[in-house]
């Protein structure tokens, strides 16, 4: 079965089955194995790397473009949370 995830928006190159897709984190079909999603050559990025689908090197996951993150609402939840914390803590 073929699964598809959105990428890791802290570390894009993790699998996110591994780690968690977004904001949130696996909890069924981890990666069995440490993969990595293919986003890296040797020594420099793919080009246009951040609008391309890839895979995880290890169990084949489908992860969307991290482009994405731009229409996703955990995305803009994330950064509304963290500007009110920050207000918070200035008003402090």
């Amino acid at each position: 079965m073929t699964r598809i995830s959105r990428p890791c928006y802290d570390k894009y190159h993790r699998c996110p089955g591994w780690i968690g897709g977004g904001m949130r984190w696996a909890k069924v079909d981890r990666c069995p194995d440490v993969g990595y999603i293919t986003t890296y050559t040797e020594d420099r990025m793919k080009r246009l790397w951040k609008w391309r689908v890839h895979r995880c090197t290890k169990c084949d996951v489908i992860v969307l473009p991290y482009m994405i993150r731009y229409i996703d609402p955990t995305w803009y939840a994330s950064g509304i949370r963290s500007r009110f914390h920050r207000l918070r803590m200035r008003a402090r």
